[in-house]
């Protein structure tokens, strides 16, 4: 089932304002006060894709004069359980930010950390986990919207269906 863009908005402040992620930021807060990111819930922004494997990302100000946003390709909004999951693991990259977890690796033991705060059961690596979006048919097809062409064995080679331009 499909989730509108406000929906998922409201649904990033309410992730955003939970107690536990918000007793986390108040006391590991480095980067900035407290007082200056308790209410620097991402800022959503559809576009139609924001790359082939990559369903939302996280566009942060270092000097933090602006919220963070959020952009999120339009294929996964097809689908409201991987939006929503898309939106945990960014906000997960906001308190890796603001709490300076180990920033050189994006996805290593900081980012580990921040998820256990956002998705204290979803952070495992499975198929439920909040690590990484999951596809289904529907995202597909959406998908293939924007990207026609994919990568289908981990080569450098593109393929497309049948009949289809490589162009």
């Amino acid at each position: 089932m499909a989730i509108r863009l406000n929906t998922l908005q409201k649904y990033a402040k309410e992730v955003y304002e939970r107690p536990n992620i918000q007793n986390y930021l108040e006391v590991n807060t480095k980067k900035f006060p407290y007082t200056k990111v308790k209410d620097w819930y991402p800022i959503l922004y559809e576009s139609g894709t924001c790359g082939v494997e990559t369903a939302g990302q996280i566009w942060l100000n270092p000097n933090g004069k602006e919220e963070p946003i959020l952009e999120m390709s339009s294929w996964i909004m097809v689908d409201r359980n991987q939006a929503k999951r898309v939106v945990r693991h960014e906000i997960a990259h906001i308190l890796q930010f603001v709490c300076e977890l180990n920033t050189e690796n994006w996805h290593g033991s900081g980012f580990g950390e921040a998820l256990r705060i956002v998705s204290p059961t979803l952070h495992k690596y499975s198929e439920r986990s909040d690590r990484g979006w999951h596809t289904n048919s529907n995202i597909e097809k959406e998908r293939r919207k924007y990207h026609r062409l994919k990568k289908t064995d981990g080569s450098d080679k593109l393929s497309a269906k049948r009949g289809g331009s490589t162009e």
